[in-house]
């Protein structure tokens, strides 16, 4: 019996040691899969430190720049502006002042385009004639407060009209360049023809990258300006001579060319044959668009050897306002696409200084022996009316007027 119960015991003793055994087992087990976790962890945060490390570095490289494509610079040239007699009359009498003639612009949404172009049919001086004086006299003035509110819709405008020299007993031609300067408003032509080195002038406008692939659209934000040559004739008091015309031809052999006469017959929807014969002589000598005005109404337009030609863009701004002949307007878009080669790069290296009025850059060209830049242009037009005593984008019905009175689809094929 005894026997029997000491063998009991010493299984007894046995199974405990194996149980300790197996706990103990199971503890270094847990601890080491600890550990491994453990280790695996850090091991997991080395690497992802590593990644980014790596994207840190690739960020500070900095990617090649892709060149665009081409440059895209977007134009609309508008009829005569004037913000004088009773336009200033009326915007007195509203709570917005000297915003006033310009309130109704944003209908237009010049944000799709890049540049205002428009002929200003007054002196910008510090005297100022009442609007009945300037009614009985047709001498023409524009205050000088109302430009800053212009300079947020207008790039340039040619001078070239026979309005601009009404203030002349002060200067006004002179107040008129200063005025527009220090608004950062770009100008061109002359009252007299005869002062050739003021017919044509090189402006510069900002224009907008076009990249062949989309991913690169926001690779390249640096500013781009290209030189475009403009041309404004004064022909009411007598018709340019042949050596006048002419001068857009040096302009031509360089630069984008546009030309801008002030000529025909006021009130008229038809251009006469000298209108022709002149505007026409424009396109032989190299213009590559002549854009007219003057009559106070619109008139036709063409195409002659694949170049536009409109005749009279009519009132933009004005206060004339007996009939819809003199409200109703449009607005020339020239759209323009500059092929970005090595021809146009070494325009955009003195670009920037073609904005000073008189500059240098005719004289660059000729001594850089530049070819002229390759482009194409998309043309259209804009409907204005500024009936009610304000200007504003014309409606639907009024616009299809003005095309039919144009004749601007069957010009718009010959163009395209």
């Amino acid at each position: 019996m005894k026997s029997h119960t000491n063998k009991n015991y010493f299984k007894y003793i046995i199974g405990i040691f194996f149980a300790v055994l197996i706990v103990l087992g199971i503890v270094a087990i847990n601890s080491a899969n600890q550990k491994l976790v453990h280790n695996d962890g850090e091991q997991k945060n080395i690497l992802e430190d590593e990644v980014e490390e790596i994207d840190t570095v690739e960020e500070a490289i900095e990617k090649p720049k892709i060149p665009p494509a081409q440059l895209r610079l977007n134009t609309v040239f508008f009829g005569d502006v004037f913000w004088g007699r009773y336009v200033d009359d009326w915007s007195k009498a509203s709570p917005l002042s000297f915003a006033y003639p310009f309130s109704g612009l944003d209908t237009f949404e010049k944000n799709k385009e890049d540049v205002w172009i428009a002929g200003l049919e007054c002196p910008i001086t510090s005297t100022y004639l009442s609007s009945k004086e300037q009614d009985s006299t047709l001498k023409f003035s524009c205050p000088v407060e109302y430009t800053p509110e212009a300079a947020k819709w207008f790039e340039a405008f040619t001078l070239a009209n026979n309005h601009t020299d009404n203030m002349e007993e002060v200067d006004g031609f002179a107040q008129t360049k200063a005025n527009l300067e220090k608004n950062g408003i770009q100008y061109f032509g002359h009252y007299d023809n005869s002062v050739k080195k003021d017919i044509c002038e090189v402006l510069s406008f900002r224009a907008t990258n076009i990249y062949s692939d989309p991913t690169h659209s926001n690779n390249d934000t640096t500013a781009k300006h290209i030189p475009i040559a403009m041309c404004g004739f004064q022909n009411i008091f007598r018709l340019p001579k042949e050596d006048e015309l002419q001068v857009i031809t040096e302009y031509a052999k360089y630069f984008p060319t546009i030309a801008l006469p002030h000529q025909g017959k006021e009130y008229t929807y038809k251009a006469d044959s000298l209108q022709q014969t002149y505007n026409r002589r424009l396109i032989d000598l190299g213009a590559d668009a002549v854009i007219g005005n003057h009559v106070h109404s619109v008139q036709n337009t063409e195409a002659y050897k694949g170049k536009l030609i409109i005749y009279s863009l009519g009132n933009f701004i004005f206060d004339q306002q007996f009939s819809a002949q003199v409200t109703q307007a449009i607005g020339a878009n020239l759209d323009f696409l500059f092929e970005n080669d090595s021809d146009l790069q070494k325009y955009l290296e003195f670009s920037e200084s073609c904005k000073q009025f008189q500059d240098s850059c005719l004289e660059q060209a000729q001594s850089l022996k530049l070819n002229k830049p390759k482009f194409s242009i998309k043309y259209d037009i804009i409907g204005s009316d500024n009936s009610k005593k304000l200007t504003k984008k014309a409606s639907d019905a009024v616009f299809q007027g003005l095309k039919t009175r144009t004749n601007w689809e069957r010009t718009k094929a010959q163009l395209e």
